[in-house]
């Protein structure tokens, strides 16, 4: 959109504010289609007693009104963890110099892994009315643009160094991004010491609903797991209880040292982008909640041994079976 698309699609909010002086000094713009709008605005406006002066003030210009409508101009973010589970995507709109705006639009896998990226632009009004859709969502939590911009750097050099290219919008925005940091961004979120801590044997099942681990991918290997379980098992009838199900499965994971670096790396950090989405739904309890188990996770000196975390672990291996029982049925499909 033009400079004078932009000015044209301002008259009317001018004549609503009863700026009489903004739209004077509109009168006499180059543009046909501003002047013939003016001249409209300023005969509605008289006629409602409006006092229209002659000419606007010697300080007054065109650009300074105009940046004046543009709004907040800072960046705003939101971030989702619903819509593609265990991974993390983000909407980042950034103001431009001049008018208009740049959207930054993509995905974040748990292992850090930059799965989309794209760059969009926008007018000053679309990115108005996509912060506002925004907060009818969150209210006044944002995502710190910083924080975002950093994941983002963060993830894309995890991904190269993985072997994996980025996508080339990425690339070439790079100087909107900021630089890398040196670890992955911490959680902004912080403040809520007057929520309700966690407890494991009460709160656990619930927070994995909330959070939707139910649907989560495979987020680290169990084959290991499954094959130790199977000859601690042995010949014996398959679990029917739950607590037969957490018991075995505990001791399948005893001082499995793989098992527990996911668990304070991947599997905390997925745990955490969900908490963030929680804040942002302005359900401080349950991210206080969240947070707490992913702190735990990452300092317990062996979180495999946790009853609670058993229940996290359970989610995982029935992901793991899901993903096996796919891929056979899909191999039956082509062979038959």
């Amino acid at each position: 959109m033009s400079e004078s698309d932009d000015i044209l699609a301002s008259i009317p909010k001018l004549a609503d504010a009863k700026d009489a002086t903004s739209l004077v000094a509109l009168r006499d713009h180059d543009d046909k289609r501003i002047r013939k709008a003016v001249r409209k605005a300023l005969h509605t406006l008289k006629s409602k007693g409006v006092e229209i002066p002659e000419s606007a003030p010697k300080g007054w210009s065109v650009g300074s009104a105009l940046e004046g409508m543009r709004g907040e101009m800072t960046a705003v973010g939101v971030v989702d963890t619903r819509t593609v589970p265990g991974a993390l995507r983000f909407m980042l709109t950034e103001p431009n110099p001049g008018s208009g705006a740049t959207l930054f639009a993509g995905t974040l896998g748990p292992d850090d892994r930059v799965l989309e990226f794209n760059v969009y632009s926008q007018t000053d009004g679309q990115r108005a009315r996509m912060v506002r859709d925004w907060e009818r969502r969150v209210g006044d939590r944002r995502v710190p643009p910083e924080w975002l911009k950093g994941r983002i750097r963060f993830a894309r050099d995890a991904t190269i160094a993985a072997g994996f290219s980025v996508p080339p919008a990425l690339n070439q925005s790079l100087s909107r991004l900021g630089d890398t940091p040196e670890q992955r961004p911490t959680s902004f979120v912080t403040g809520l010491d007057d929520q309700p801590a966690f407890d494991g044997d009460k709160d656990i099942d619930e927070l994995l609903q909330k959070v939707g681990v139910q649907q989560w991918p495979p987020l680290l290997d169990l084959e290991g797991t499954l094959t130790k379980a199977a000859e601690l098992h042995g010949d014996a009838p398959q679990p029917t209880e739950d607590e037969e199900r957490v018991e075995l499965l505990m001791k399948s994971v005893d001082g499995d040292e793989d098992v527990r670096k996911a668990l304070g790396g991947t599997l905390a950090d997925t745990l955490s982008d969900a908490a963030v989405h929680l804040w942002l739904e302005d359900d401080k309890a349950g991210a206080r909640k969240v947070g707490d188990m992913v702190q735990t996770l990452r300092t317990h000196e062996a979180p495999e041994s946790l009853k609670w975390v058993a229940r996290l672990l359970g989610f995982q291996v029935a992901s793991l079976l899901r993903v096996v029982q796919q891929q056979q049925a899909q191999q039956g499909a082509r062979t038959a």
